[in-house]
């Protein structure tokens, strides 16, 4: 009995205290990194060009924006997850006049397509991400901007 609380002691504060001091590169996946700690960034899947030139077409300028000739950009973050999927996003700063919910709208319906996940130390982990939309009043006698 006198052998046993010594060896029942130490696997109680192995489990209290060593619990929480676990290798950081076995739960990679539950922090979430900026692209600056990761060493590939996430993408879309045929690209990042190609993504902002079919969100652009799929965003209808808001009238109310173009009434009162609202110009600027949209900010969107997000969350891109190991598994491609892309997550949480939100308007990080915006332009009001319904630009902000056209852009979010645009990229949410984008996204659905999957994205090419972050890597960090050979490993697909969630990355956080902003990316600008550009609202434009462009007008169509010379395709100049107002």
């Amino acid at each position: 009995m006198g052998r046993i609380m010594p060896i029942l002691l130490y696997h109680i504060v192995c489990l209290f205290v060593l619990d929480d001091v676990r290798p950081s590169w076995i739960f990679q996946d539950e922090k979430v990194y900026t692209v600056s700690e990761v060493s590939v960034k996430p993408e879309p899947l045929n690209g990042l060009k190609d993504f902002q030139d079919r969100w652009s077409k799929k965003v209808k300028y808001p009238e109310e924006a173009l009434k009162e000739k609202i110009q600027g950009m949209v900010f969107i973050e997000f969350i891109v997850n190991g598994d491609s999927s892309v997550v949480e996003a939100n308007v990080k700063r915006g332009l009001g006049y319904g630009c902000d919910e056209a852009a979010l709208k645009g990229f949410e319906e984008l996204s659905k397509e999957g994205w090419k996940p972050g890597i960090r130390l050979g490993l697909p982990v969630k990355v956080k991400m902003v990316l600008p939309f550009y609202f434009r009043i462009i007008t169509p006698d010379k395709k100049s901007r107002l």
